[in-house]
């Protein structure tokens, strides 16, 4: 068996099949007797230059160990897939486990969205609790109870 480096570009549109497409694509590999060492999701990115009018694409990164016949087989299930706009098939020396620079970034720029989510969420709680304390020092009967309607309250100010 040999090493393979798989990475294909699905259709924007169908990138909520794409963990379908994996399992499938795995179980297609596990059944021919070969073996799945690393699946990468980079998600949706913009493409170099556009493929049939299209400007993105959703990315999979793909390092398997299989025989001829099954990465055969693999090659016509991505030709007779519509979703799959490109694929290329990569021998490799050796089975490469360790993460790629590409989903590294992506992954810290996911981790970037947490962070920044959180800390807007902690601004809005911070923004009730002295509304809150505002409304219960002025004496008004009126409190804001959830974050919600502050958040909206805020924006509207």
């Amino acid at each position: 068996m040999r090493h393979y480096e798989v990475v294909i570009m699905v259709h924007r549109d169908h990138s909520d099949q794409v963990p379908g497409m994996i399992d499938r694509y795995r179980s297609l590999i596990t059944r021919g007797n070969g073996q799945v060492h690393r699946v990468e999701d980079w998600g949706r990115r913009q493409l170099a230059y556009p493929v049939a009018k299209i400007h993105k694409a959703h990315y999979v990164l793909m390092n398997i160990e299989v025989t001829n016949e099954t990465l055969a087989e693999l090659e016509s299930a991505f030709r007779f897939n519509d979703a799959v706009i490109r694929n290329l098939v990569v021998r490799r020396p050796s089975a490469d486990t360790s993460t790629s620079k590409i989903y590294e970034e992506e992954l810290r720029e996911q981790e970037k969205e947490r962070e920044r989510d959180r800390r807007r969420d902690e601004e809005v709680r911070a923004r009730v609790a002295r509304r809150q304390e505002e409304l219960e020092e002025g004496g008004g009967r009126e409190t804001v109870a959830e974050p919600e309607k502050a958040e909206e309250t805020a924006e509207a100010e």
